[in-house]
């Protein structure tokens, strides 16, 4: 077998009609074709074609995204075509077995409407039937016949399992795989099948042995039916008291548990309420700021005293060193020597207290800061608690939708993402006062349970759903479809009467998008306070509801009675926001919560670093106030010693009166200074403690704030713990009653009467459960004595002739079920072994013709193949593995599990080690190394297990010439036993070709053809 051609039309840049014709075989020799052509032709196009019309479904494959970009799209001269096609022509004539034909045409077509086909010799067939056909001729789509760009590297860089599906495609074993693959699924039918024929008999011998019986027995029918309608009696009233008593018990808990969820919600409420106030207490920053501000006005005022008092002291001072007293040069000297010591406190000072404000002032905007993190916090806590309230709302909800037999509500609303826009039940949407609940929720009757969605389209999705799945009946509202009722004028004219609340729909909060929704469920309905009321305004005049649920149609028809307002079901309007009720399904509240929990945590690891840094800038601070304190004294000292040297100065020119006057005026001076200085000090001591007590006070606040998240987290979780008893209530007042309206219907069906009738004649009561379960017992035994008494008719014989014909039919099947299920089991055992001695004998001649080829490329080195295996655990019964065959080389019994370990082929592992390197890791082989070795690879699968064609596109680009020339020595060793296409820049490629095709693209964007045959 040979390719003959390949015709390519509409195929990517192939616009036109395109056929490749390839040489025949000649004596021990195929061709070999070489197609070349600058970047950008479409050379490479070629190659997907091949591959495409083989069946490859991977568009990344293909270098293209969708399915219509192999259509060829058009360009500035040709408009885009609507279909694609390539077809193999295949030479058979060889007698190859896998198709009567001479000659088997391989066509592919894709329409851009997005229909394809598949044809051999001008037949429409499967993608199986094509795919079997090829892997008889030992090429698929996804084999090593078509290696493209990329694919040669990818070789060696893919994982172990993928290089183990290769080889088994390399082995020759994929038909053999597809065979089995068919026969497992056929078998997994024949099980399905003799399941089925196994519970259809199953269903058939009970009946048939309750007709067998029936023909036998006619006796004591009568007393029989007494009795047992006796103990029916006795049995369905203890049921329907003991059920009746629950559902009290039931009511009374939810009671109990909404009084106690109202009080802890109050609770939760104050503690949220005192929390947000003291977390947004703004002026606590400014209150500190200014008192800080105050303080160190009061400091730099004193310090400013204490410099003046220093300068006075000096002044009064009398006694004076010894030490050049006479001498006027030396105080000269001595008075310089302190001025520039004092000019350089002062500069050092100055540069400490700008330090102190810059770090104050750090401090301040660093708290300001914190605070905000802080209330931040608490926020994101506050919706924490209310995200999870609405999730545990919505639970309970979604408990009652289970066990009130709106089953296929539920299943809609918890898969709403997979349909369109499902915004949720009417109930869902509306929210009313709890003082017109009841009003409302009887008005809108069924409604209440119909999902609104965003069109009829969403609905008919849901529908199919529902269908397909068996899960039940439900009304759905397009809000495309649903009309509005308007209000009539005489309705609105009633508005004014004593003792109309007003129309329902007035009374009813809802988004404005639904307004025709609740029109249409509410229409002209009236809410009156009663039915005095509403005899008043006309009974049938309007569509009246009282607020005790009393409905009047406009038909004259009136329905009431007593009705719990304690017992208000789930499946009704709400007096919550309604946000808090379907505008999210419980996932993406969980996934917000998630959300919020780990902004928190990051949250939580900036405030703590925020703390760091203010405790640093605190130190700082105090550092720096320290130095301050040190250089003030310092200076004081300077300028007291200063003052000193300068009065000794003034003395030698100061006559005696002058002196004593002087003295007397400082005195003066320095006594002002002192008094003025205890006032300060008076007024730093009030600071001080002013701060002092601001820090306590903002301590204790934070404090009660961290008690306040605290206590809000345990109230939290409290309340957390009532809804969820309250929900388990409500799940279980679900089940009463739902049991409760099956009893009744029970009751009717099998006594005929009422629940009322047997609660008037009140029979015997039946006290324990050992009388209950005597009483079933009893009950089950007469029904099972009276089915086999009853009368023998026609129509009993016809129907026993019939079953029994019925169960030796079934009988029959089973029988023919088990035979093929056993001839398809020995089928698929023998596929394993053929497929585990081919792929094993297949693997060893690879494995050594790939060291050939690597030495012969590489000119030395070591090359090998490894299989990697696994363990697996299976029962003792063997599983049947549909996707690929896998050998069991060890069984070891597992004394404590008894199970068996099944060592099994997971991989393959390949080395390659080029003359004078050893490498670990075939990744560290270098780009052309990695290509040699992947050629070695290719080579040597071909050399085994030949496909009848092969092509190879630009495998050799990373060679150069010396690699070149021994890879096309080795092609004309493998051109032997296959066709070869080669898709190449190399000019050494080129020779070894028998025909050359080149392929050019104009302006106009199409790939064309020029064909040489380089023989003549």
């Amino acid at each position: 077998m040979y390719l003959k051609s390949i015709e390519i039309q509409g195929f990517k840049s192939f616009a036109n009609k395109t056929v490749l014709d390839f040489s025949a075989p000649k004596v021990g020799r195929n061709s070999v074709t070489c197609v070349v052509g600058p970047n950008g032709s479409g050379k490479s196009n070629i190659s997907d074609a091949i591959r495409w019309v083989m069946g490859e479904q991977s568009m990344k494959s293909l270098r293209s995204k969708k399915g219509e970009d192999v259509i060829f799209a058009g360009s500035q001269s040709k408009g885009q075509l609507s279909v694609a096609s390539v077809s193999l022509v295949l030479d058979n004539t060889d007698g190859a077995d896998i198709s009567d034909y001479d000659e088997i045409v391989i066509t592919r077509r894709y329409y851009r409407s997005g229909d394809s086909e598949y044809l051999i010799n001008g037949k429409s067939v499967r993608l199986i039937d094509l795919q079997i056909l090829l892997a008889k001729a030992q090429f698929g789509q996804g084999s090593y016949s078509v290696v493209g760009q990329g694919t040669i590297d990818r070789m060696l860089l893919q994982t172990p399992a993928e290089r183990k599906d290769f080889f088994d495609e390399a082995s020759g074993i994929k038909e053999f795989q597809i065979k089995r693959h068919q026969a497992s699924l056929k078998l997994n039918r024949t099980d399905d099948n003799l399941e089925q024929a196994e519970m259809l008999l199953n269903e058939v011998s009970p009946r048939l042995r309750s007709l067998s019986r029936q023909v036998k027995k006619l006796e004591q029918r009568k007393d029989l039916e007494l009795q047992l309608l006796e103990w029916q009696e006795s049995f369905y009233y203890t049921i329907f008291l003991n059920n009746d008593n629950k559902l009290q018990e039931s009511y009374n808990s939810i009671k109990i548990f909404e009084t106690e969820q109202t009080d802890i919600q109050n609770k939760l409420n104050i503690i949220q309420t005192e929390l947000a106030t003291l977390a947004r207490d703004d002026s606590r920053q400014d209150q500190f700021e200014k008192l800080e501000n105050e303080y160190q006005k009061v400091i730099k005022q004193k310090n400013n005293l204490e410099k003046e008092k220093a300068i006075l002291q000096g002044r009064l001072q009398t006694e004076y060193s010894k030490v050049g007293k006479q001498n006027l040069a030396w105080l000269g000297e001595k008075i310089e020597n302190l001025t520039q010591e004092k000019t350089v406190i002062n500069t050092e000072l100055t540069s400490v207290e700008k330090e102190i404000e810059k770090l104050t002032a750090d401090i301040i905007d660093n708290k300001k800061e914190l605070e905000q993190q802080q209330i931040e916090k608490t926020e994101i806590n506050n919706f924490i608690f209310n995200l999870q309230n609405q999730i545990n709302n919505i639970k309970s909800q979604q408990n009652y939708f289970q066990y009130s037999g709106l089953r296929a509500v539920k299943a809609i609303l918890e898969n709403r993402n997979n349909f369109g826009k499902v915004y949720g039940t009417v109930a869902q949407l509306g929210e009313v006062e709890d003082d017109y609940r009841m009003a409302l929720d009887v008005a809108s009757g069924s409604r209440l349970s119909s999902l609104v969605v965003d069109g009829d389209r969403v609905a008919q999705k849901c529908i199919d759903y529902l269908r397909q799945n068996h899960l039940g009946v439900a009304t759905f509202l397009p809000i495309n479809k649903i009309k509005p009722r308007f209000a009539s004028l005489d309705i609105k004219s009633l508005l004014d009467h004593d003792g109309v609340i007003g129309l329902a729909i007035d009374l009813l909060k809802f988004d404005e998008k639904f307004f025709n929704i609740f029109s249409y469920v509410l229409g002209n309905t009236l809410v009156v306070e009663d039915i005095d009321t509403a005899r008043e305004i006309g009974i049938g005049r309007v569509r009246m509801v009282t607020l005790g649920g009393d409905i009047l149609e406009t038909s004259g028809s009136i329905k009431g009675g007593f009705r719990n307002k304690d017992k208000l079901s789930d499946l009704g309007y709400s007096s919550q926001p309604i946000e808090s009720l379907g505008a999210d399904d419980e996932q993406t509240k969980q996934e917000k919560i998630n959300s919020l929990q780990n902004k928190l945590l990051d949250l939580n690891n900036n405030i703590n670093k925020k703390q760091d840094y203010l405790n640093s800038l605190q130190s700082g601070l105090q550092v720096n106030t320290s130095k301050m304190d040190m250089f003030g004294e310092r200076l004081q000292r300077t300028e007291k010693e200063l003052s000193g040297f300068e009065q000794e100065k003034s003395l030698h020119t100061m006559s005696k009166e002058e002196y004593t006057e002087g003295l007397k005026l400082v005195a003066e001076q320095k006594q002002e200074i002192d008094k003025s200085l205890l006032d300060l000090e008076k007024s730093e001591k009030t600071i001080k403690e002013k701060i002092e007590r601001f820090n306590n006070e903002q301590e204790e606040k934070k404090n009660r704030i961290f008690s306040l998240q605290e206590t809000m987290q345990e109230v939290q979780n409290q309340l957390n713990l009532v809804i969820e008893n309250k929900n388990e209530q409500k799940v279980v007042v679900a089940r009463l009653e739902t049991k409760k309206e099956d009893l009744e219907n029970e009751i009717y069906q099998e006594l005929r009467s009422s629940h009322k009738y047997l609660l008037d004649k009140q029979p015997k009561l039946l006290e324990t459960s050992d009388e209950l379960d005597l009483a079933q017992q009893k009950i089950q035994k007469i029904k099972y004595q009276l089915s086999l008494i009853g009368g023998i008719d026609e129509e009993v014989l016809h129907e026993y002739k019939e079953t029994k014909e019925k169960h030796d039919n079934l009988l029959d099947q089973l029988e023919d079920l088990k035979s093929a299920k056993e001839d398809l089991g020995e089928m698929v055992s023998e596929l394993d072994k053929v497929m585990k001695q081919k792929r094993g004998q297949a693997f060893k001649e690879i494995k050594k013709e790939f060291s050939r080829y690597f030495s012969v490329l590489f000119e030395g080195g070591k090359a090998d193949l490894v299989e990697i295996y696994g363990e697996e655990y299976l029962d003792d019964e063997i599983e049947l593995d549909i996707d690929q065959p896998k050998e069991i080389d060890l069984e070891i019994e597992d004394k404590k599990s008894k199970r068996k370990n099944k060592k099994i082929l997971t991989g393959i592992d390949v080395v390659a080690n080029p003359p004078g390197k050893k490498i670990k890791n075939i990744q560290a082989l270098s780009g052309g190394e990695r290509t040699l070795t992947s050629i070695a690879l290719v080579c040597a699968i071909l050399s085994i297990n030949p496909s009848p064609f092969v092509v190879l596109d630009e495998v050799e680009a990373a060679l150069d010439e010396a690699n070149t020339l021994r890879f096309t020595a080795i092609l004309q060793e493998l051109v032997q036993k296959s066709q070869f296409i080669l898709i190449t820049h190399n000019k050494a490629t080129m020779h070894s070709a028998d025909t050359l095709y080149g392929v050019t693209m104009g302006s106009d964007g199409v790939s064309k053809l020029l064909s040489v045959e380089l023989g003549q």
